[in-house]
């Protein structure tokens, strides 16, 4: 069952009207369908309309023409907007945009609060929530006080604690260290897994887009492929030729099978590119 629909979605922003680029869209004919308790990952070159695409899925943007229904409600109809942010919660690219406390825990529970929840939930989902992002030791320190990685932590906290139907995150680790962005993908890997929430996950690392059951790439603001990891990754030239990468063990393997190696599919990850090395060189 569709949760998520984009019908032929066109958006440009007012600052294009004014410079009379009023041709040009950062979104052009986008349609796409996201499934209930689905994890998809969308992918693109900066400027591929990624981000303005984060913000139409919760109605922080409405289309110039064409649809996008939330669970059947359509985001220009203002009489939905808030169950649509209710349902879907949007973490930031930028963390400095959705900290509103002068503590952390007081941060995170801003939302739940909001949402009328008892104070006993509150205080377990603010704890879990900070305890999944590895930040439960800063708890009463000021978030502006915070690095710009634990910033955007805290802010990963605060819509976990809400327990949304679906969360959208704009490039979420990009903030964040190896150890920082496993994290937070652990997180949202259990959170889809284990509760059925659904995730929409724009990210710029394709070794990220693999754990998704979906990858949908844009370019020039529409879609140019969509598919399983392995279908989106095979196609090396297509996505070469849009200036995307694929994953580092990929493009390995493709080079390798370049040179004669005999490898049937592509790995995806270092375990599947071991294994597959091992059948072929031992």
């Amino acid at each position: 069952m569709e949760f998520i629909t984009v019908q032929n979605v066109f958006f440009r922003y007012d600052t294009q009207e004014q410079e009379g680029t009023t041709e040009q869209y950062v979104i052009s004919d986008l349609s796409m369908e996201i499934r209930r308790g689905e994890f998809v990952a969308v992918v693109g070159h900066n400027g591929s309309g990624k981000s303005t695409l984060a913000k139409h899925l919760n109605a922080m943007l409405i289309p110039v023409s064409g649809k996008v229904f939330i669970d059947g409600m359509d985001t220009a109809d203002e009489r939905h907007t808030v169950d649509i942010r209710r349902r879907v919660g949007l973490v930031l690219q930028n963390p400095d945009n959705q900290l509103v406390a002068s503590i952390v825990e007081e941060d995170v529970a801003f939302g739940p609060e909001n949402l009328g929840i008892d104070p006993a939930e509150i205080r377990k989902r603010v704890d879990d929530a900070l305890r999944a992002v590895d930040m439960y030791d800063y708890r009463l320190n000021a978030p502006h006080k915070l690095s710009g990685g634990q910033k955007q932590r805290v802010a990963i906290a605060g819509i976990i604690a809400m327990r949304p139907d679906c969360i959208v995150l704009d490039e979420p680790t990009a903030m964040l260290d190896p150890k920082g962005r496993e994290e937070v993908l652990d997180t949202v890997r259990r959170l889809n897994r284990d509760h059925g929430i659904t995730v929409v996950m724009i990210t710029h690392y394709m070794e990220e887009a693999v754990g998704a059951d979906r990858v949908i790439v844009l370019d020039g603001g529409s879609v140019l492929i969509e598919g399983t990891p392995r279908q989106v990754f095979s196609q090396v030239e297509l996505l070469r030729r849009h200036r995307l990468n694929v994953p580092q063990v990929t493009e390995l393997c493709y080079q390798l099978r370049a040179c004669g190696v005999e490898l049937s599919v592509l790995p995806l990850d270092e375990d599947e590119c071991a294994s597959m090395l091992r059948e072929v060189l031992l």
